[in-house]
């Protein structure tokens, strides 16, 4: 329960690394266990968990070490306090320890002076192999991914009417047929009548156009005489 109220109260403290020299401000920091210490770079620095009984150095357990960040990077270097206990920190570029660049989280009976002062006087820094100890970030770089969203194509198909128009004279008979569940293909030899009946109705169909036809012819006859 302690540690889930620890998390829920935890802040996050910025601490900006040689914003004006070789400097971290704020350089004395008092942080809650949960909080997160987080180091924002404006130059080439670094920051690295000290010994204080031998300043310069890193401490022999546990500690953390950002690795050197380029001139102008954004980059970020975040810790998360485990304990109220002190911890010194350095810069490990070139003399910047050496020339003040220090700091400490939850300072106690050693001081922050003491410590700046007894780095003054060492002759070289000591610096870890490569990053541990933390989390880094840095200017967020958005790649973009661009998902083709393809419509399906619609098609629309009308299926004309079939019929056949037949004039005779001034008598024009137009015959529609639509056939439902079967289609027609003249000449084609895959379709078959879906009916024995479809032959007698074709013959239907012809005696009463030829009657429509003499029926015609008769009228015509009976104008002329």
């Amino acid at each position: 329960m302690a540690m889930l109220a620890a998390k829920a109260s935890a802040e996050t403290i910025i601490v900006e690394v040689g914003n004006n020299g070789l400097n971290y401000s704020p350089n004395i920091i008092k942080a809650a266990v949960g909080d997160v210490v987080q180091f924002h770079f404006n130059a080439k620095h670094s920051v690295v968990a000290g010994d204080f009984k031998k300043p310069c150095t890193p401490v022999a357990n546990g500690g953390f070490f950002s690795g050197f960040l380029p001139t102008g990077d954004t980059s970020t270097f975040s810790i998360t306090v485990k304990s109220t206990d002190p911890v010194f920190f350095y810069c490990a570029v070139s003399t910047h320890c050496e020339d003040g660049m220090v700091g400490v989280i939850n300072q106690g009976s050693d001081t922050l002076d003491a410590y700046r002062s007894a780095a003054a006087q060492v002759d070289s820094t000591v610096t870890p192999s490569a990053p541990f100890g933390g989390n880094m970030g840095g200017s967020s770089s958005s790649i973009s991914s661009t998902t083709t969203s393809s419509k399906p194509s619609s098609m629309s198909m009308s299926a004309p009417m079939t019929g056949s128009e037949t004039s005779l004279g001034s008598v024009t008979m137009t015959l529609m047929t639509s056939a439902s569940g079967s289609h027609s293909a003249c000449g084609s030899p895959s379709s078959a009548p879906s009916s024995g009946n479809q032959p007698g109705a074709a013959e239907n169909l012809k005696g009463a156009i030829a009657g429509v036809v003499a029926f015609a012819l008769a009228i015509a006859g009976l104008l002329v005489f």
